[in-house]
């Protein structure tokens, strides 16, 4: 720093800007010739305020509470401003100058100097918590430059306080990166140590502070954008892995950790070919710079005898100029897409154990029973004749399970060509046999991966298929028809037969190691026909449910119609009720279902006119279903149709009953 001499040319501008201050406290006059227009305009701007330029110290110092308030709310520019200051501060040792930060409204925040100019700027009131405004201390580098938003120089008298005519200041406003000023520097020495290098010194250690704001900034903006990223990556139900060139990980998820079998910190920058084995190279896009998208991969991680289908989606990462610097990885587990294949496809089962209507002993006994069963995961066989409601047991059954979120997958074992069960039931590779579809296709089995698989007229499973389903059931693995790959599984079973299945193991249909697998609860459905006291409250409730589909409510019944659907004997049992009472509803009028809107053959059913002598006693039900045969085949001539029509059977359920009771025609 250089100091000035006390020539005759500098103490005589000192004191014509002495005497132009003195003439404008005195008399509001200002000579343009010798005070600079930005001064000027100072000087009136502290005047008007009853700035008192003969203060010794400002008014406006804060007590120790308010100086905590004032650091801690300006911590971040005074943390960031540190390191600047603390270096200039070496610079200036011994020089005769202060370095000042001071916050938006003028307070000193640091002052930094020798301890002799420290002690000479206490007795102007030059410490932390003083305000150095214009409207405080009046014309000042600090609150001048606070004031006009711009650098400033200021020299002996051209202060405003009097007192502070023996000074220079050199100071900058400081502003945050959006443009708004957060405080000032300003460094202060003896009016003789004045050097226009000065402000631009200021002006430098100012710019470097609003420097290191952006670069906090833009280190704080990276921060909260990479949480932002790292939230993405979290929230992403599939395993994300970046890879760098040289096969390295970069970024994964927890997902992909779990994948690898290792913590996030201790598989980033482990080469990914030293924590997994792929059944194809997850670098070849590096070099055809062709993705794949879902494409199924077999994983497995190294120490682990078990391999993992997932579907992996994979692109490269490129630089600005195009070239690859490495692989985003995504992978979904083929057991999560079986799931959601499954709950789509299977569709979510709506029934449950309130839509099994009835009051009648056995089928409560029936509930009760499936309730309780349906809480464990055992499995559990239905038997009942055609239509007692076998498939809403099931359903009733898997809603009221912890697997009730998950999927139920239901299959007829009979309406599957004896041939393409097992690919139905465990799926099958790609070029398993001729019509496979590329790619292979997920089974039953897996398409119910954590819920139920209702198995329907398991009675009809080929004996051929059916070690190999007791196999999986067993062991809770599969492999794919054509494949070589073994796949866990976690299904609750639960079957259902209108047929006496030990009857069948008897005769060599059914096995029999199966069915003691297959029915750890066997819940048995009666027949309608043994239940008739159900029929009044089940008949009410599908005219209701009937009623609000076609838009016909509060149906009554007639007591004569009630008569004959509590006198017929039901072979079709709830779905056949279902069905007459939907037609009944379709076809009466006002609401009221009459005699004449019932199907033909119930209505003309009669129990009393089958001839059947009532004072005779009868053996069982049995002998009563072929007196019935007997008699309708003889008023209809032996005409199958008809007589099927009648009894309110199919043709070929007649045919088995015929020759089961061997009836001649």
């Amino acid at each position: 720093m250089i100091l000035l001499p006390s020539s005759e040319i500098y103490l005589e501008k000192m004191n014509k800007i002495k005497k132009a201050w003195k003439k404008f406290i005195d008399t509001d006059e200002i000579n343009a010739l010798v005070v600079r227009p930005i001064i000027a305009d100072s000087w009136k701007r502290c005047k008007s305020a009853k700035v008192d330029p003969y203060s010794k110290r400002p008014i406006n110092s804060l007590n120790s509470k308010e100086i905590n308030i004032l650091l801690e709310r300006n911590k971040h520019l005074i943390e960031v401003s540190w390191p600047t200051l603390k270096m200039i501060g070496e610079m200036i040792r011994g020089s005769g100058f202060r370095v000042d930060l001071v916050d938006k409204d003028g307070y000193f925040l640091k002052i930094i100097s020798d301890i002799e100019i420290l002690e000479e700027s206490k007795k102007l009131g030059s410490i932390v918590g003083a305000n150095r405004s214009e409207l405080a201390s009046g014309t000042n580098g600090i609150g001048t430059a606070l004031s006009t938003g711009e650098p400033i120089q200021i020299f002996g008298p051209e202060h405003y306080n009097v007192y502070h005519h023996n000074w220079t200041c050199s100071s900058s406003p400081i502003r945050e990166p959006s443009g708004n000023i957060i405080g000032a520097v300003n460094m202060s020495g003896n009016y003789r140590l004045l050097h226009k290098h000065t402000l631009g010194m200021v002006v430098s250690i100012a710019n470097a502070i609003e420097g290191a704001l952006k670069t906090e900034e833009k280190v704080f903006e990276l921060s909260i954008n990479n949480k932002f990223l790292n939230t993405i990556i979290e929230s992403i139900s599939d395993g994300l892995i970046v890879i760098n060139k040289k096969g390295e990980i970069t970024h994964l998820n927890s997902i992909a950790g779990k994948i690898l079998g290792k913590e996030s910190h201790e598989a980033i920058g482990k080469p990914i070919d030293k924590l997994i084995r792929t059944s194809f190279s997850l670098f070849d896009i590096l070099n055809n710079r062709k993705g794949y998208l879902e494409k199924e991969i077999t994983i497995t991680p190294f120490g682990s005898k078990e391999n993992f289908q997932y579907l992996l989606t994979e692109k490269v990462v490129e630089d600005s100029e195009g070239k690859s610097q490495g692989i985003m990885a995504l992978f979904k587990e083929m057991k999560k897409v079986h799931k959601l294949v499954g709950g789509i496809i299977g569709a979510k089962p709506q029934l449950n154990f309130s839509n099994i209507i009835g009051n009648n002993e056995k089928i409560k006994r029936a509930v009760n029973l499936a309730k309780v069963a349906s809480i464990s995961s055992c499995k559990i066989l239905i038997q009942g004749e055609s239509g007692t409601g076998k498939e809403i047991f099931a359903q009733a059954i898997h809603n009221n399970s912890n697997r009730r979120d998950k999927p139920f997958i239901a299959i007829n074992c009979a309406a599957i060509p004896r041939d393409l069960v097992e690919s139905e039931l465990f799926g099958y590779e790609e070029g398993a046999f001729t019509g496979a579809k590329r790619g292979g296709k997920p089974g039953k089995f897996e398409l119910a991966e954590g819920g139920t698989l209702f198995l329907d007229e398991i009675e009809s499973m080929p004996l051929e298929s059916q070690p190999k389903l007791l196999r999986v059931i067993e062991s809770n693995q599969l492999m794919r028809i054509g494949g070589n790959k073994i796949i866990t599984t976690d299904v609750r079973i639960i079957s259902s037969t209108n047929q006496d299945l030990l009857l069948a193991v008897k005769k060599g249909n059914f096995r029999e190691d199966l069915l003691y697998r297959i029915n750890t609860v066997t819940v048995d459905i009666t027949p309608l026909r043994e239940r008739k006291d159900d029929i009044p409250i089940l008949a009410k409730y599908i005219c209701d449910k009937i009623g609000r589909r076609v838009n016909k409510n509060n149906i009554e019944i007639d007591k004569k119609v009630l008569e004959v659907l509590c006198e017929y004997n039901w072979p079709g049992n709830i779905r056949e009720l279902e069905n007459a009472l939907e037609s009944a509803i379709i076809l009466s009028k006002n609401n009221k279902i009459t005699i004449e809107a019932m199907p033909e053959n119930i209505k003309s059913f009669k129990f009393k006119d089958l001839d059947i002598k009532e004072n005779r006693e009868v053996n069982s039900l049995i002998d009563i279903e072929k007196e019935v045969i007997l008699k309708v085949l003889k008023e209809v001539k032996d005409n199958i149709t008809k007589a099927s029509r009648v009894l309110g059977i199919d043709r070929s359920t007649l045919y088995r009953k015929i020759g089961k009771y061997k009836i001649s025609k």
